[in-house]
């Protein structure tokens, strides 16, 4: 599994970077991009919920009995969570997308150092 998108493409470069992670940072980098890429399994999950919970309130009847009032809360309960979810997801990979750009910099300017200063070693 892997993440989707713009955040797939910053825990890939991530990757290709991790020499120059900073070191008190890496766990944590570590359970970001893990997290990231559970995401698209998690959000799969909530969208196929929400859609059999809509298909479920389209082709209930109104009869007028408490049972179809019951089921019809029900129902609209299951829709409520499943986006209510599905938000909570999407605020999750944008703030995962944040912390992660921030990582993927210190990463990019820490490998770019390390060329400078042996570029200059070499240069002496």
């Amino acid at each position: 599994m892997s993440c989707v998108g713009e955040l797939s493409d910053c825990c890939a470069r991530l990757r290709t970077l991790r020499k120059w992670w900073r070191p008190g940072e890496v766990d944590v980098i570590e359970e970001c991009i893990e997290e990231a890429e559970q995401l698209p399994e998690r959000e799969a999950a909530e969208r196929e919920a929400l859609r059999a919970a809509e298909d479920e309130l389209r082709d209930l009847v109104p009869n007028g009995t408490d049972a179809t009032q019951s089921r019809w809360r029900e129902l609209q309960r299951r829709v409520t969570a499943a986006r209510k979810s599905l938000n909570d997801l999407a605020v999750a990979a944008s703030a995962l997308y944040a912390a992660l750009g921030v990582e993927l910099w210190w990463a990019r300017s820490n490998h770019w150092r390390e060329g400078v200063e042996l570029a200059n070693a070499h240069g002496r």
